[in-house]
């Protein structure tokens, strides 16, 4: 796998867990990998070897997440293009009021079974709604639109895939955690499957954005993001949040 070289361009190196949970809420919303705005990501501003940490078991940003999402200073997900990023707590409102109302699910739809069973406790991870989901999308969904419960368990995932990520993008899930393999010696290896949750039920709250318009909370995303990255054409932003 090939990753985008170091980069200083907006003064931020993120060497250490401290400073992963600070580039995040500074900037407000961070991809964790490259996109349109060069410069602009985790990996990017991570100082070599601390992607994904280095040797004898030694962490970097990749296992750092984690914590920092414990910390409850900032949520998530595959906020942008289906892609992971961070978004602070204080822009979460205008990011929630913008998403939500782009995107509107059917109550037959899987994404909606999939939030209600979430939103309800029954499921937090892909591999608890894989065991439980075919069975009530039978009872939700319309007859002609219903999946075989004989189809094998990889076409299975694949199916969940899409509409997790669509309800991360709508801003209707987060990440909460992951959960790691762990080899014999204690040390966490994989990727991580995620823990997922409404972001009402991990943040214990409501998000009101003051009153304003999707499009006007759009505008506060748009504007915060100008004024953390200098330079940067507004087409570029506006790009990277739809």
């Amino acid at each position: 796998m090939l990753f985008k070289p170091f980069s200083r361009r907006f003064g931020v190196s993120i060497s250490s867990r401290d400073e992963l949970e600070s580039a995040a809420l500074h900037f407000g919303i961070l991809p964790f990998f490259s996109n349109c705005i060069k410069g602009f990501s985790i990996e990017e501003m991570t100082v070599p070897g601390m992607l994904f940490g280095g040797t004898a078991g030694e962490e970097g940003c990749w296992e750092w997440k984690g914590p920092v999402i414990q910390r409850r200073t900032a949520a998530y997900g595959k906020f942008l293009n289906r892609k992971a990023a961070f978004v602070s707590l204080d822009l979460l409102p205008d990011f929630l009021n913008y998403r939500r109302n782009a995107t509107v699910f059917d109550e037959f739809s899987v994404e909606q079974t999939i939030l209600d069973m979430i939103d309800g406790g029954r499921a937090s991870t892909s591999a608890q709604l894989r065991r439980i989901i075919f069975g009530d999308v039978s009872k939700r969904r319309k007859p002609d639109e219903l999946v075989s419960i004989d189809e094998p368990v990889k076409v299975r995932r694949q199916i969940l895939e899409g509409p997790l990520q669509r309800l991360q993008m709508s801003g209707r899930l987060l990440i909460s955690d992951f959960i790691y393999k762990k080899s014999s010696a204690g040390l966490k290896y994989g990727w991580g499957v995620g823990i997922y949750a409404t972001p009402e039920r991990w943040f214990g709250r409501k998000f009101d954005a003051g009153g304003r318009t999707p499009e006007e909370s759009f505008g506060v995303l748009v504007s915060h993001l100008q004024s953390r990255l200098p330079g940067v054409s507004e087409n570029l932003i506006i790009r990277l949040l739809k």
